[in-house]
């Protein structure tokens, strides 16, 4: 999926084959650094990005929100 969760790129995707960047590369006015997380959901794979320094179990509830959506 690669969709940033939290910070200034919230809901965007980004495809980048890194395991960090840094969202000024997107706008120099942005200040957030983002690491890749990968989680697994009925033996799928999923990548997300989410902000350095953000909680862990609060960003992992954002990301079931997602994966829990209908898919239209």
């Amino acid at each position: 999926m690669n969709i940033c969760v939290g910070g200034e790129l919230d809901g965007q995707k980004i495809d980048k084959n890194v395991k960090t960047f840094k969202a000024s590369e997107i706008d120099s006015s942005y200040t957030t650094d983002y690491y890749l997380q990968i989680y697994n959901r009925d033996n799928v794979q999923y990548q997300f990005w989410l902000p350095v320094g953000s909680n862990l179990h609060e960003m992992s509830k954002l990301v079931l929100d997602i994966l829990r959506a209908p898919k239209n």
